[in-house]
């Protein structure tokens, strides 16, 4: 699958870089970013040493385990200082038991020096985030470049993978 970036999958489970770098995925970052036909869809994409998930479709208790590994999966390809932003701004439906999933991913990531940040555009996410009493467990920001912040930007090259 080849992104506006250039940058193809090779179906097995490996996003290659603009500079022909491979990054192996995982199984549900995998399945998710080559399926177009999932409730829940990804684009992977490095900024830096920063990774971006943007999600769309909704997450809900029925695929609750896919998002699961999707997440597990992306913060293990993620490491310090650069931080796992998960762009909800895409997604139709966010049920509880995903903000539940970031904020256990959030306190494996903080152990390794890697911090999760949730994004989303859409105001109700914030205000889920605040009346829940999550915002001491998950950072919160409604851009990419807020969450995104003082990160470097230089990298070997970007890593994109899409389900679209």
């Amino acid at each position: 699958m080849v992104t506006p970036g250039g940058t193809a999958s090779d179906g097995a489970g490996a996003i290659t870089t603009d500079t022909g770098l491979p990054v192996r995925l995982g199984e549900a970052l995998t399945s998710v970013a080559a399926s177009p036909d999932m409730e829940l869809r990804v684009v992977l994409e490095r900024s830096g040493p920063a990774l971006v998930v943007a999600a769309s479709g909704s997450v809900d208790a029925s695929n609750v385990e896919v998002w699961r590994r999707l997440v597990n999966e992306a913060a293990a390809v993620t490491h310090g200082p650069g931080p796992l932003v998960i762009d909800s701004s895409g997604l139709e439906f966010m049920g509880i038991c995903a903000f539940a999933v970031l904020v256990e991913e959030s306190a494996r990531c903080r152990r390794r020096g890697v911090s999760l940040r949730l994004v989303s555009s859409q105001p109700l996410v914030g205000r889920v985030v605040n009346a829940a009493g999550l915002h001491s467990e998950l950072a919160f920001c409604v851009t990419i470049d807020e969450a995104l912040g003082d990160t470097p930007r230089e990298d070997p090259g970007p890593v994109r993978g899409s389900s679209a």
